[in-house]
Order: structure tokens, then sequence, then C-alpha cells
């Protein structure tokens, strides 16, 4: 056999599978910001856990009503991280929200409170919803 030189092409060394780095993962990079929808989806819980809260601390369930407390807390910590300017905005509008359901008047009887819109909510009586492609809040 002959020596290879500089004209003649070589073959290359075989290599193992070990030596060739894989793809981590065929999906795309996810976006630094969320989605819409994520943004809707975690003002309806704050608003959800808030209005829970009310109601479950209205009827002395305190424990029931720090634990919704917490879990709003952690919702709104999500927020601030994520849409912090758009957050800030509509925080106020929803601690006045807040602030007038801690001023309702509640029955003694936690099942038969008609204050009570999320727990005791009537078959007969339908949940507004706005219309395809209206936002929840702005």
């Amino acid at each position: 056999m002959s020596r290879p030189t500089a004209f003649q092409p070589t073959t290359p060394a075989t290599r193992t599978a070990a030596a060739i780095p894989t793809q981590r993962s065929c999906l795309p990079p996810r976006p630094s910001r969320p989605p819409e929808q994520d943004w809707i989806t975690l003002v309806a819980t704050v608003r959800l856990l808030n209005r829970l809260q009310v109601e479950r601390a209205r009827h002395h369930f305190l424990d029931d009503a720090e634990a919704f407390a917490r879990d709003a807390d952690c919702a709104e910590e999500d927020l601030e991280h994520h849409w912090p300017a758009r957050w800030a905005t509509l925080k106020r509008r929803i601690a006045g929200e807040v602030a007038r359901w801690w001023t309702e008047e509640h029955g003694s009887d936690p099942l038969g409170c008609t204050a009570c819109r999320i727990q005791n909510r009537s078959a007969e009586q339908p949940i507004t919803v706005p219309p395809p492609g209206q936002p929840w809040l702005t």
C-alpha cells in the first residue's frame, strides 16, 4: 500500500455513537413571555381566590381563607413576574373590587348566604361570560 499524499483523499475514522452530540429537544424554545391565555387565566384565578377568601373569612372559616389568600399571593407574584406593567394597571382595579366584597353583608348560615356568589350559586343563576373575542379584563 502506498502512503497517502496531500492529493489523495483519506477515509475518515469511524465515529462511535457516544461521540456524536444529540439534540436535547425537538420542541422550539418557549417564548420569553407566556401567551395571552395565561394572562387571562391568572387574572381570573386571582379574582376567584380573592372572592373565595372573602366568603370563607366572612363565615369564620379562617383556615380556608388563609389558604386562599396564600394561593392568591402566589398567582399575583406570577402576574408581577411575567406582566409587571400590565398587572400594575389592573391591580388597583381588582383591589377596589375586593374592597367592595369585604363590605357586603353575609348571612349567619354559610349554606344559605345570598351574598356568597361563588360557593352558593344556584343552578338557575347563569355565570356571565363575555362573547368570544372580547377580553375578560383589560
